[in-house]
């Protein structure tokens, strides 16, 4: 009986596959961190969060007495949070920790006075959170881990996106999950096109009518030619045509780039900082740092909010601590320079000294 192939094109087609085409499944109905950031563009996204957070965002501290709040100099917790690695080191994984998972957990140790004077990063899987009470739908907060039961004066926990309801919170690959699976699927399914899509190198074909035995037979011989790069003869009505596909097709680039910028909306970052863009957007320097700026505004101080409220209760009462978002928001040269010369001028209310202090130039 002739293929809906044959009826279609008046002509028999030759194939043969060695195993029938795979189709992608999902093996889990949940992503691990380990597997989003797998992806390229969730590596970099969580990059371009954490890395101004933990390097270019100076930590300050302020502590509130006589009716009024002062700044002061920063105590040794603020200073370097952790005794076991850099404060760079502990707030990138601190603020990885809250991408990937929603949540963080500090281990709080303790000196002899009773204050707080190292903190240590938990694994957020790790890391139970439950009420203690008989029913656990009331009573205090706290935590399982290792086997074993703390409370909150011994571990901080730190939550991204808090719902009523929720003692974890939630971060962009809990709220998407499936937008993430299926970039995983769609990152996997390009990788192996070629070798397990059940896609022919090519396609023999032929006006006559032959039987299933002698386009078995052709095929065997076709392929027996074919592995060993031998010149192939064709038999008369016969003719071959390879099965190409451009690269931008192979990769599927359009899908992949929409899928880029899904992941850019879901962090809340400029598509343009994943190499990818967005029509009807242009690429200005002015529509570059208005997008920054909106990506600080919205983004990084959804992170910083939760580390500075964290922070400050390990310190003691009345005191706080906030990040400075004043370098991220710095006009340009020419700007500042000019605001300078009005500060300092006729009716000056900066001074020169003060000036190259901002401009770290003391």
């Amino acid at each position: 009986m002739a293929t809906l192939w044959q009826r279609l094109t008046g002509q028999a087609r030759i194939e043969k596959r060695l195993a029938p085409p795979p189709i992608p499944t999902r093996s889990n109905s949940t992503v691990s961190t380990s597997s989003a950031l797998s992806l390229t563009s969730v590596y970099r996204a969580v990059q371009i969060i954490a890395t101004p957070i933990a390097k270019a965002l100076p930590l300050e501290t302020y502590r509130y007495a006589g009716g009024m709040e002062q700044r002061i100099q920063n105590p040794l917790l603020v200073t370097n949070p952790s005794l076991s690695e850099t404060r760079r080191d502990f707030l990138f994984a601190t603020v990885t920790s809250l991408a990937l998972d929603g949540n963080a957990f500090w281990f709080k140790s303790y000196d002899s006075r009773g204050l707080v004077n190292d903190l240590t990063l938990l694994p957020a899987s790790s890391v139970g959170v439950r009420l203690d009470g008989p029913t656990g739908m009331s009573g205090a907060k706290v935590f399982d881990y290792m086997g074993k039961t703390y409370t909150g004066a011994d571990i901080e926990h730190l939550r991204l996106f808090t719902t009523a309801g929720n003692l974890r919170g939630v971060g962009p690959v809990q709220a998407a999950s499936q937008d993430i699976l299926a970039a995983i699927d769609l990152r996997d399914f390009a990788a192996t096109w070629f070798s397990n899509a059940g896609v022919p190198t090519g396609v023999l074909q032929t006006s006559k009518t032959i039987n299933k035995d002698i386009a078995d037979e052709i095929t065997t011989a076709w392929h027996t030619k074919q592995a060993t790069r031998q010149i192939a003869v064709l038999a008369d009505g016969f003719s071959y045509a390879p099965v190409q596909l451009s690269p931008k097709d192979a990769l599927l680039t359009e899908y992949q780039s929409q899928v880029t910028q899904n992941i850019a909306r879901l962090f809340g970052i400029p598509a343009r900082l994943l190499l990818t863009g967005v029509d009807g957007t242009s690429d200005t320097y002015s529509n570059a740092q208005d997008e920054q700026r909106v990506m600080w505004l919205h983004t990084l101080m959804t992170y910083t909010d939760v580390i500075e409220d964290a922070l400050s209760r390990c310190l003691p009462r009345a005191t706080r601590v906030q990040f400075n978002f004043e370098g991220l928001f710095k006009a340009d040269p020419k700007q500042r320079f000019e605001t300078y010369a009005i500060a300092t001028g006729g009716a000056p209310f900066m001074t020169v000294e003060e000036v190259r202090q901002k401009e770290n130039m003391a």
